[in-house]
């Protein structure tokens, strides 16, 4: 095979820190070389240089003369005022060849008879032909709808977010059709469906290619080769990630054994020695024994990335139920009904396409968002505590200082420490997330959490910007969690080495597979074997949607503040702007409906009657709907009375009934003093209704 590029004894340093010391890669015609090692070992580096953007201090870059070279950095700019779709059409590699076609057709067209014209036409249309430039423009269109760009076509492409600029740097470099790929994190911002898409690509493209990424599958299934960087040096392996490092593993493991046992029979030779000196016996045939045994340098011990992991107190074995999950924006539905139910245990990937609604299912969980149908609920079982890690700032807020959030959780030594085993210096300490790399965030939200005990985690791609040796400490820490965790990623094999139960989502329908790529599907919600009975509960009143809904209006407000250190992307400002244009006339009618009904905070069905109840600190009052002139109940927080000594007796006792179905379900009393003088505690009340202690 023909090389199309050679890298010699290449040496770089910045500053006092070598980067690389004599490196060399070559790379020949069809080969597909990954480039390996921890976040900060040099690979991006070497990249840059392959692409001559870097120099080089010392060494030498070959490359084939005419090399075409596709390159995708990890954030990539747009030049302004230019569209998507003239952008692709720009990529097109038969443009020199068509053009050239275009002018025979014409002068085919004065001269038609003329032999030579039409050879050398029929010669360059079978070579159009057999390179496949024909197919050229279907391909370029699939290759717009898989990346979920089709949308964007005639959009500037220097206003696309920078998820959006990715995924088009990587079509441009892909549809260049180039002699060498230089790709440096293809996998960031495409989803599992992009990335098998993209897996195909490369497998069936006639370029070489060098890349690097967090995505072991990609690696695995694409690299015919790779190349380990470390503390400046490079060594090569055959295969992708997993062969790379099972060969070094067995290295390592080799030169430590050589180093140990060459050790041993060093200290052994100087002993024998010193004691054929004593004894006065000649002792220079095993001093030059010992000056001509060469001890090998064991492996430097490699620093390895800990993430812990601690759950909180809960002892119910399900800690959380729900059912009837409606949500929609607009005319499109992104949840469809969806049940289900999480266990002590459970590690659920939550595996779907970008927009199939997984973030929108986290929130609905964590009560930020509602659901629109009127017998949904989202129940946690007693003493269940929760931690949830967004997908942008992994659950811290973004203009506060890192040190701040800490202190205000753990305090200031505890606070110092987590930032610190989490690789942040003092000087970054004063820094907010907003000011941090992709993956500074991910450390630090992995931080956050470690120090938390909680039941249940909920990771909204928690792996976004990790490098391996951090997935591969936070595979470690999910596998020893006791508690439950939902997580939504892309990586494939992540989700294989830690979840136990694989989740996706179809037409908004919430399914439940046995394996990852399994077709045989079992219900998320079934009952199992332990599963406590369930205890129905109402959904959100109408002054519950409107606070929640103030709530996250003040906060699309904070977000649309002109003065943010960083601004946001005009698509995300947009939709922004479009939610609280939605929140705004939705809070219009829920005002209408609290302020112009009668005002209660809870309502609960004890049939026939509609029990209401409304709150006022530590008392509450409650009366039956469309029966103000009836006797009704006052709690003191203590003990219940009657208004009124009057009332048919099934109405008074099916009030009463209600009453306590409020105190005991809906706000966790646990002992109420009857009219009466009769005491019943909870105990009691979930005896009567069938349920275990």
């Amino acid at each position: 095979m023909r090389t199309l590029l050679a890298l010699e004894h290449a040496h770089l340093a910045r500053g006092e820190r070598t980067v690389l010391a004599g490196v060399s890669l070559s790379v020949a015609e069809g080969e597909r070389v990954a480039l390996l090692g921890r976040n900060g070992a040099g690979k991006t580096t070497l990249l840059e240089i392959l692409a001559g953007a870097i120099p080089l201090e010392e060494g030498s870059l070959w490359r084939a003369e005419g090399l075409r070279i596709g390159r995708l950095d990890q954030h990539p700019q747009m030049p302004p005022g230019v569209r998507v779709s003239a952008l692709v059409a720009a990529a097109n590699p038969f443009l020199p060849l068509e053009a050239d076609l275009r002018a025979l057709e014409r002068a085919l067209e004065a001269r038609p008879d003329d032999a030579a014209l039409l050879e050398r036409w029929s010669e360059l249309h079978a070579r159009l032909e057999a390179e496949g430039a024909y197919a050229w423009h279907a391909e370029a269109g699939i290759a717009l709808g898989v990346l979920e760009l089709s949308d964007f076509a005639e959009r500037d492409a220097a206003t696309l977010s920078g998820g959006e600029r990715t995924r088009l740097a990587l079509l441009l470099a892909l549809l260049a059709r180039p002699d060498l790929l230089l790709l440096d994190e293809p996998t960031n911002h495409l989803d599992i469906r992009m990335r098998e898409w993209l897996e195909a690509q490369l497998l069936a493209a006639r370029s070489a290619v060098v890349l690097t990424s967090h995505d072991r599958t990609l690696l695995d299934r694409v690299a015919v080769r790779s190349l380990w960087l470390e503390d400046g040096h490079a060594r090569e392996y055959r295969g992708g990630y997993s062969k790379a490092r099972a060969q070094r593993s067995i290295e390592r493991r080799s030169l430590e054994r050589a180093s140990r046992l060459a050790s041993r029979e060093a200290e052994r030779l100087e002993q024998a020695a010193e004691r054929e000196g004593v004894w006065g016996r000649h002792a220079d045939a095993l001093r030059s024994r010992r000056r001509h045994l060469e001890v090998p340098e064991a492996p430097a011990r490699e620093r390895r990335a800990r993430v812990r992991l601690s759950s909180g107190d809960a002892r119910s074995r399900l800690l959380l139920q729900a059912r009837s999950l409606h949500v929609a924006f607009g005319e499109r539905t992104v949840l469809r009904d969806v049940a289900l139910k999480i266990r002590q245990g459970d590690r659920i990937a939550l595996i779907a396409p970008n927009g199939a609604g997984k973030t929108t299912l986290l929130r609905v969980l964590l009560g930020e968002l509602y659901s629109d149908h009127p017998e949904a609920e989202v129940r946690y079982e007693a003493g269940v505590s929760s931690a949830y890690l967004d997908q942008t700032y992994h659950g811290l807020v973004s203009d506060r200082p890192l040190l701040a959030q800490f202190e205000e959780r753990y305090g200031a030594a505890r606070a110092r420490a987590l930032l610190g085993r989490a690789g942040f210096r003092p000087d970054q300490w004063a820094r907010p997330p907003e000011a941090l790399s992709g993956g500074e965030r991910s450390r630090a939200g992995l931080a956050l959490i470690s120090a938390l005990r909680a039941d249940l985690l909920l990771l909204d791609e928690p792996t976004n910007h990790l490098d391996v040796e951090a997935l591969e400490a936070l595979e470690e820490a999910l596998l020893a969690y006791e508690g439950a965790a939902l997580i939504v990623t892309h990586d494939r094999s992540f989700a294989r080495a830690v979840a136990n139960r694989f989740w996706t989502l179809e037409g908004g329908q919430l399914i439940e597979r046995e394996s990852l790529n399994a077709r045989q599907t079992v219900d998320p919600a079934r009952n199992l074997r332990g599963d406590p009975q369930q205890v129905r509960v109402a959904p959100p009143t109408p002054r519950q949607r409107m606070q929640a809904a103030e709530v996250r209006l003040q906060e699309i407000d904070h977000l649309l503040t002109p003065y943010r250190a960083a601004p946001l992307p005009l698509r995300e400002e947009a939709r922004l702007r479009a939610e609280a244009h939605r929140l705004r006339a939705r809070l219009g009618e829920l005002y209408a409906e609290v302020y112009g009904a009668e005002t209660f905070d809870l309502e609960v069905t004890q049939r026939p009657l509609r029990v209401r109840v409304l709150r006022e600190d530590e008392a509450a009052l409650l009366w039956a709907r469309g029966a103000a002139e009836c006797p009704h109940l006052r709690w003191d927080g203590r003990a219940l009375h009657w208004s009124s000594a009057e009332g048919e007796r099934w109405f008074r006792r099916t009030l009463l009934e209600g009453a306590l179905q409020v105190l005991f379900e809906r706000l966790d009393v646990r002992v109420v003093c009857l009219p009466g003088g009769e005491t019943v505690t909870l105990e009691d009340y979930l005896t009567r209704l069938g349920y275990p202690h």
